[in-house]
């Protein structure tokens, strides 16, 4: 009696193992079929830009993708790497973190400017969210910033809107919190649109303790600042994953100024403001911690 227990054990075991391989199996060609026509569809877009150029002016014509999508804003390139989307912006900044640009849900989402700007007379600060699906995918190549040699080859950004062609010179790159909890009780607000002024010089005042390298490129108060931002697991602990950003600044490149950026004089900052989360992860005190909680003052546009 017993051998014929166990051999019904051995067949109702064998007889699960088959059918969680068969679901597991299911599950990874969906995940590979997701990433294959995710990428498919940006592809597909990237070949219908095109340019209307004069002797006068060269424009970028979106005209066939802000068909296909009204809420098209603009356009991200990051030269040599994945990132070459098309950018999205809507009543809120939800309905694009789990839908792609054919409005079809999608936990990858898809790149999408802050509802609060304003994609033709852009703000001081202009904002673009995009996932890290770790997959290559969205805006899975900003996690790269965390390393300066990738900087060094990526110095520059594209970000067009629909009437004008852009570059952007990266001037900081730094990680930071999305819950207060994570920072003694603080979220570094650099999502704010209105940079300017007095909260010009208090955020770059916070870039610049905060960043993880030092670019060497410029900035001043009435350039207008592109900041990209995704997510990274660089703040996870062994038992809790944090709700943590790698976010990248950038300004735009003035006019009559040289677009390339000389990126030998670059050097890493020995001693970056992490949020708290970090110096829990590593075991060390904070020299922040006593540090003012900066925000941004309201600035109410005329």
């Amino acid at each position: 009696m017993e051998k014929k227990n166990n051999g019904v054990l051995r067949k109702v075991i064998l007889a699960v193992c088959i059918v969680a391989f068969l679901v597991s199996s299911v599950f990874v060609v969906k995940y590979f079929v997701e990433k294959h026509n995710n990428q498919k569809i940006y592809d597909d877009l990237a070949n219908q830009t095109t340019e209307n150029t004069t002797e006068e002016v060269k424009k970028p014509d979106y005209s066939a993708i802000v068909e296909q999508n009204p809420e098209t804003v603009g356009w991200i390139t990051i030269p040599d790497t994945k990132i070459n989307f098309p950018v999205l912006q809507t009543v809120d900044n939800d309905y694009y973190m789990n839908h792609n640009f054919e409005n079809e849900y999608e936990y990858r989402g898809t790149i999408f400017m802050d509802y609060r700007n304003n994609p033709t007379d852009l703000d001081a600060n202009t904002i673009i969210y995009g996932h890290n699906a770790y997959d290559g995918t969205v805006f899975s190549d900003l996690a790269n910033y965390d390393d300066i040699e990738f900087y060094k080859e990526h110095p520059v950004i594209e970000f067009n809107t629909l009437d004008s062609y852009y570059k952007w010179k990266i001037y900081a790159v730094f990680i930071t919190n999305q819950v207060a909890s994570e920072d003694n009780g603080y979220v570094f607000n650099f999502i704010y649109p209105h940079m300017e002024g007095e909260n010009f010089k208090g955020y770059v005042k916070e870039l610049n303790k905060r960043t993880l390298y030092y670019t060497g490129v410029d900035i001043q108060d009435g350039d207008r600042i592109l900041t990209l931002s995704s997510c990274t697991r660089n703040l996870d602990l062994p038992n809790y994953r944090a709700k943590a950003s790698i976010v990248v600044v950038a300004r735009m490149v003035r006019p009559g100024e040289d677009a390339t950026v000389d990126t030998s004089g670059a050097y890493i900052n020995e001693n970056p403001k992490y949020p708290q989360l970090y110096y829990k992860k590593h075991g060390i005190d904070n020299p922040y911690k006593n540090d003012e909680k900066w925000y941004p003052t309201e600035v109410v546009k005329g």
